[in-house]
């Protein structure tokens, strides 16, 4: 098959996970991330894991792919050495490049950024992709924090951030049964109480038991995928729900949104509007071949979906106030004034060699002899 320089760029940026050698799955992957690639003079995959001589990492041309008597796909491939070896489909990482992830690389800037102001706990680093808030900010007002000291809620606060409106601001797995058809299962529920609870006020599940009483028979797309639902929401209240189930006081959004509060009440005392706009709910199935379950995710519909905080600590004039909010400027004035105060003033060196007095015009003058 001959593949187009246009279709090969969409390939490369493909999210770079591991190929599917059985399964639903593995035909599409086939057709998609291995047929295409077949005789290209330049290497196109790489080794997931070692394999013949082959090590993880290693860059390897696709030269033919093949089912085996195990009913699972197998491709030929050729590494540096040239030479050809048989390898499950399963240990090569789907072509190109893994794609940035900007929203991780803006959630370590607003870290560094928060940190930079001295206001991030000492030993504290930003959460990535782990479980928990993406960052904590202590309020100094709160007496002070020692070493070794756990940190309460009245003398920490959480944050989560978000690159821009595109981000998910929440996410449940439903699934259906013949007994319950589509629900929200006990340990989601108990996940996300909250946002659980947005989702059965919004009318989700009515909808899809209504429209998908059989996941067998939704429609689905090239992928083997059920096709996306999605369903505007007049507010964002789920996504406020989402973030309160994460424990978080406050959410940055990045693209110029700013800073808001989370739940009713701004913990911090600082003066965060609370997120207002339009919202849009998206059903959709992450796992080709898994058709009794759907993910429920949530998020501003579009950049008009969400209105723009006043305040936005991305700015360092934002940031100052917020600190002086916590209380971080008046204890660093009152450290430089206790400095001040309990400063010992430098010894005068005592003189040493030999001097003379001069009297001139009824004054003395002493002088150094050198």
């Amino acid at each position: 098959m001959t593949i187009l320089f246009k279709e090969f760029r969409s390939y490369l940026y493909e999210a770079r996970g591991l190929l599917k050698g059985s399964g639903k799955e593995a035909e599409y992957h086939k057709k998609k991330y291995l047929d295409p690639f077949v005789g290209s003079e330049e290497p196109t995959h790489e080794i997931a894991t070692a394999h013949q001589g082959l090590t993880a990492g290693s860059k390897v041309r696709i030269h033919s792919v093949y089912k085996g008597n195990d009913d699972k796909n197998y491709a030929v491939v050729s590494g540096e050495d040239k030479k050809e070896v048989n390898i499950p489909v399963s240990k090569l990482h789907k072509p190109g490049v893994e794609p940035e992830n900007k929203g991780l690389n803006y959630e370590k800037q607003f870290f560094n950024h928060a940190k930079s102001h001295g206001i991030v706990p000492e030993g504290l680093e930003s959460a990535g992709s782990t479980a928990g808030t993406d960052i904590s900010v202590i309020n100094k007002n709160k007496n002070t924090l020692h070493k070794g000291q756990i940190m309460g809620e009245d003398k920490v606060f959480h944050g989560e951030v978000k690159q821009d409106v595109t981000a998910a601001m929440g996410q449940l797995t439903i699934r259906h049964s013949k007994e319950k058809g589509w629900h929200i299962p006990d340990d989601a529920r108990a996940k996300r109480p909250r946002y659980a609870a947005e989702i059965e006020k919004a009318g989700i599940l009515e909808h899809m038991n209504k429209n998908v009483p059989d996941p067998d028979t939704d429609a689905t797309t090239a992928s083997g995928r059920a096709k996306n639902r999605t369903i505007v929401h007049p507010n964002l209240n789920p996504a406020d729900a989402y973030l309160q189930d994460h424990h978080a006081h406050f959410v940055q959004i990045g693209s110029g949104f700013g800073t808001y509060k989370v739940g009713e009440k701004d913990a911090t005392g600082h003066g965060f509007p609370g997120l207002s706009g339009e919202g849009l709910w998206t059903v959709r199935q992450k796992q080709i071949g898994n058709n009794t379950s759907r993910t429920v995710m949530f998020q501003p519909n579009g950049k008009k979906g969400l209105n723009r905080s006043h305040i936005n600590l991305d700015n360092n004039e934002d940031m100052i106030k917020f600190k002086r909010t916590l209380g971080h400027l008046e204890m660093e004035k009152a450290r430089k004034e206790f400095h001040a105060a309990t400063k010992t003033p430098k010894p005068k060196e005592p003189e040493t060699g030999t001097h003379i007095i001069i009297h001139s015009g009824g004054s003395n003058k002493k002088v150094k002899l050198s």
